[in-house]
């Protein structure tokens, strides 16, 4: 064979060109990609256990606030009380347990109470067998309420991460507060300090701090904490601090406490020495969570609380009302204005809150979480009513308060004459034809038939309108879009 041509030589040059430029780019892209690796497994930073794994600081970093402030007030509504009526502080009070009618339990109870055996649950007979003399106060959820908000709005000049863990107890993010308030005891003095303006003195005394790595951390610290003594642990103090602890302040079900103190096992150091596989085997993700909470490798950090502003319709009653008909009408029409504000539209309900300001002080509230998001008003009203019917108000409401405190997504369900709909009411009166039918009203009719087996509508078509006869004028034809 001759030599080759030298179109043939030039067109393999250029395929090895091409195959060399191809190489060069996966040859790059396969060292960048080494090199990434590299830098990874050396400069990586420390990693936390959170509710969905193991994941890095930095990632985590954008989700909250890694040391936590815990602020948290024992027995918050009783004290509430009693500075409302100073004078029974230097006697025996229990506070009742709210929504109940019959069969009153103590729920809290003061000081002077306890000593003289009188605990949480027990039956008002019980309580006053053991202390003849003890002063019993009805429960006001509205006035707990709003001092949690008022205090929840103070602690917000302090840090934007705020996150409530029911009434008394608020944990604070402090990620970044150094340069503001200088060391994490400065820092809580500026908090109790901002207490200040919504408690008594007396009350911010009774307070407990603490400062630690996460939330868990942070609640130890504060329970082991005393009355103006905050307790602060830094990260290289934790793992020490949590060893000595018992394991009753582990967030796990109560059963799974019980169990624990019957194998002997009574502080977190103890429950370390189980490997993890033997936890997980006897009480399952809880018993994970349990020991990374005990080694503190688990840090649950502080997020920020996004509520919406609630949607509040209230009635004032001109005399007291007292009977259970006259409050379900009034519920009805409070969930007609809820319903029909246009803070709600494009949202539908889900938690429901009904207060009531009873006759002679005091107040009465009971709260629903839909299972499904609503806006529906008697899928509303109904679940109230039976709460109504099973705790209704102890005495005669003066006023009535509805408030739609949690939201879900857009409900699917329209109106049958949608305003939005091109065929509804803006059409301006315009006669139904087949292009004009909103949405709604066809599916309506479809389900109409589903469930009949024909379509019950009918439209009004005009036959003669000048006719002296009147059935002449205008004609009933079926509508079946």
């Amino acid at each position: 064979m001759g030599p080759a041509s030298p179109c043939l030589q030039s067109n393999d040059l250029r395929l090895i060109f091409v195959f060399r430029f191809i190489f060069g780019i996966l040859e790059a892209n396969v060292s960048q990609s080494t090199m990434s690796e590299t830098r990874r497994r050396h400069y990586s930073v420390p990693t936390h256990l959170t509710d969905g794994g193991w994941e890095s600081s930095a990632s985590a970093s954008h989700r909250g606030s890694r040391h936590a402030l815990c602020l948290w007030l024992p027995t918050f509504e009783l004290r509430l009380e009693l500075v409302r009526s100073p004078e029974l502080d230097s006697t025996s009070v229990a506070l009742l347990s709210p929504n109940e009618t019959t069969r009153r339990t103590v729920w809290q109870v003061s000081e002077r109470a306890s000593h003289s055996g009188v605990r949480p649950g027990q039956l008002v007979s019980q309580a006053v067998s053991l202390n003849p003399s003890l002063t019993f106060l009805e429960p006001d959820p509205a006035h707990y309420d709003a001092t949690q908000e008022e205090l929840l709005e103070a602690l917000a000049e302090l840090s934007p991460i705020i996150e409530p863990a029911g009434r008394g107890r608020v944990f604070v993010g402090m990620d970044g507060l150094e340069r503001l308030y200088g060391s994490p005891p400065r820092q809580v003095e500026q908090a109790l300090r901002i207490l200040l303006r919504v408690f008594p003195r007396p009350l911010v005394a009774a307070t407990r701090a603490g400062w630690a790595p996460g939330k868990f951390g942070a609640w130890v610290a504060a329970a082991s904490a005393g009355p103006g003594r905050p307790t602060i642990i830094t990260d290289e103090e934790l793992t020490a601090f949590l060893a000595k602890c018992p394991v009753s302040v582990l967030p796990v079900e109560p059963k799974m406490i019980e169990r624990l103190e019957r194998l002997g096992i009574g502080t977190l150091d103890e429950l370390r020495a189980f490997p993890t596989p033997a936890l997980v085997g006897q009480f399952g993700p809880e018993g994970q969570k349990a020991r990374a909470w005990s080694t503190g490798e688990r840090i649950d950090r502080v997020r920020p609380c996004h509520r919406p502003l609630p949607i509040r319709s209230s009635l004032d009653f001109p005399t007291p009302v007292g009977q259970v008909g006259t409050l379900h009408g009034a519920l009805d029409r409070l969930l007609e204005r809820g319903l029909s504000r246009p803070a709600r539209r494009g949202r539908s309900i889900q938690g429901v809150r009904m207060d009531a300001l009873l006759e002679g002080g005091g107040s009465w509230s009971i709260e629903v979480v839909l299972r499904e998001p609503t806006a529906q008003r008697e899928k509303i009203a109904f679940p109230l009513r039976s709460r109504m019917s099973i705790s209704p108000p102890p005495r005669a409401v003066e006023t009535l308060i509805l408030e739609f405190f949690q939201f879900g997504p857009p409900t699917s369900q329209m109106d049958i004459f949608d305003r939005k709909e091109e065929g509804g009411r803006e059409a301006a009166g315009l006669e139904l034809a087949q292009g004009e039918v909103p949405f709604a009203l066809r599916e309506a009719v479809k389900e109409l038939k589903l469930k009949l087996g024909y379509s019950p509508l009918y439209r009004v078509v005009e036959v003669d309108p000048w006719s002296r006869i009147p059935e002449r004028r205008h004609a009933l034809l079926h509508f079946d879009p």
